[in-house]
């Protein structure tokens, strides 16, 4: 497996040996500035604790059921402040799985803090886990994700 790096385009070959690349155009839908209809997340990473966190306000626009914030955004919110958490230690890597265990609704017009930190880094594989909670501290969902280290 080759890997360059020119700026922020990531250059691979998959399994089968295709060309893959990677490019940050700020249009990422969870972090990416120049979405208009993204979630703008913003992270502040502790190196020391190797963890990263986020806070989102999750809108009307955010929901599934009446009031309830649509499990998908928070699968979303977990994905990417462990994806962003690798990224910040260093790594070039992507999800390569993901399981989200929800443990309560999460209410629109209340603001959601999510928590990523790394449980185990080996050679390919970067294992990492989240936690999503409301305002008032009640843990709302939990994920465990394997990154891929390219």
């Amino acid at each position: 497996m080759r890997l360059f790096r020119i700026s922020d385009l990531l250059y691979w070959k998959d399994v089968m040996g295709n060309d893959i690349h990677l490019e940050d155009d700020s249009m990422c839908y969870a972090c990416g500035k120049k979405n208009e209809k993204g979630l703008h997340l913003t992270f502040a990473f502790s190196e020391k604790e190797k963890s990263v966190e986020t806070k989102f306000m999750p809108s009307e626009a955010h929901q599934g059921w009446k009031g309830i914030v649509h499990g998908g955004i928070i699968a979303t919110l977990m994905d990417e402040a462990m994806a962003k958490l690798v990224h910040f230690m260093g790594y070039h890597a992507v999800t390569a799985s993901l399981d989200v265990r929800y443990k309560s609704v999460a209410k629109t017009l209340e603001a959601l803090t999510v928590r990523a930190e790394v449980s185990k880094v080996a050679k390919r594989l970067i294992y990492t886990k989240a936690i999503a909670s409301a305002g008032d501290g009640k843990v709302v969902a939990e994920a465990s994700a394997k990154l891929m280290v390219y």
